[in-house]
């Protein structure tokens, strides 16, 4: 007898803790419990796109057993940090290799990937068009991925507007609504010991840390200062006209020259220090580095929107992963994540069955 109700299924933001989604959309197809339609924001986009093209288990195959920097090839490629950290291309590359030309019309599912316009708050729903493009669109944090242009908008992270779109789900009229969410309460608390130590670190910070960007201006422009200019401009001439003298390693002893190498070297143990630092386990908490300030603000925000939406909006089932202490980009604990999702979806089975069962009698009484 063929079902006359559909299951949609909103998927959350939350970068690498969206591996719990792997596991729960495992579970339910384990148990038979079909999913109609799938409504993902971020990651929530990504794993419900692979699930709906039947390329979840690759990706499993994939992310088993990775190590930080093997997860960090799949999508860093950094450029200069205009309006991301990373262009986007390798992590593009990688869903093409999984999802293909796939078009979202042609699955057998109903999907939508939700994005949000960075130019009028708008939440975008993507429900048509190339799979991927509408991926890269949802899953594109502000600050580490460049926006992407899609249908005549500047989209960013769906995370921004709408983490857990239930109400993009509800639009799709489901007769029974499963809520995966990840922000189900503020991430990594910490103790009052290690919150004072964080405290104490950032203002140590503040007084000792020298400003490199401002201290490289005051270098060039202290070399570029008008009275100095002309004498510069004739002395790198100089370097160049002189017969016997060696012109580059004339002009790496310039000033100018100097305080560029000198900035570039320190910059680059800084931002070295920084990408250890962000993703590694830490024993003693010390002062949040840029990455972390900007991924914990972003949680912050996703539990608080969450929070309300789960206020206005209640899903028939609600299923809730423990996936704190695991960073937006450690993409490397993914069979950690994947197993949390899978133990909350277990929990949920009996609920979801019940449900089922309930709907289908109601459809046989009211033939």
């Amino acid at each position: 007898m063929d079902r006359k109700f559909r299951v949609g299924i909103a998927l959350d933001s939350g970068g690498a803790m969206g591996g719990a989604h792997i596991g729960v959309l495992e579970v339910l197809k384990e148990h038979g419990i079909p999913i109609d339609i799938i409504v993902g924001s971020s990651a929530g986009a990504a794993v419900g796109a692979l699930y709906a093209c039947g390329a979840l288990e690759a990706f499993k195959e994939l992310i088993s057993g990775l190590s930080f920097i093997d997860a960090l090839s799949f999508y860093a490629d950094p450029v200069f940090p205009v309006s991301g950290l990373f262009a986007g291309k390798k992590a593009r590359k990688f869903f093409q290799s999984l999802l293909g030309d796939t078009k979202i019309e042609d699955l057998p599912v109903t999907y939508a990937a939700v994005a949000t316009d960075l130019l009028t708050g708008e939440t975008v729903a993507i429900s048509r068009g190339s799979l991927v493009d509408a991926v890269m669109a949802s899953i594109s944090m502000p600050g580490i991925f460049k926006p992407v242009v899609l249908d005549n908008r500047l989209l960013t992270d769906g995370g921004v507007s709408d983490p857990l779109p239930l109400d993009i789900l509800m639009d799709c009229s489901p007769d029974i609504t499963i809520a995966c969410n990840l922000h189900s309460k503020l991430p990594d608390k910490l103790s009052a010991t290690q919150n004072r130590a964080i405290v104490k670190a950032q203002e140590k910070s503040s007084r000792n840390d020298e400003d490199l960007p401002s201290w490289f201006i005051d270098r060039a422009l202290g070399v570029f200062r008008t009275e100095k200019l002309a004498a510069q401009v004739k002395s790198i001439r100089e370097t160049f006209l002189s017969p016997g003298r060696t012109p580059a390693g004339s002009i790496r002893d310039h000033e100018l020259f100097i305080a560029l190498q000198q900035q570039l070297n320190q910059s680059r143990d800084k931002i070295a220090s920084l990408i250890g630092r962000s993703f590694a386990e830490k024993d003693t908490a010390g002062m949040l580095n840029i990455f972390e300030v900007m991924l914990s603000a972003t949680n912050i925000q996703q539990y608080q929107k969450n929070r309300l939406m789960l206020m206005h909006l209640k899903p028939d089932i609600l299923i809730e992963p423990v996936v704190d202490g695991v960073r937006a980009l450690e993409f490397n604990k993914g069979e950690r994540t994947i197993e949390q999702g899978r133990i909350k979806a277990l929990e949920a089975v009996p609920k979801i069955r019940a449900l089922l069962e309930r709907r289908e009698k109601e459809l046989e009484g009211g033939r």
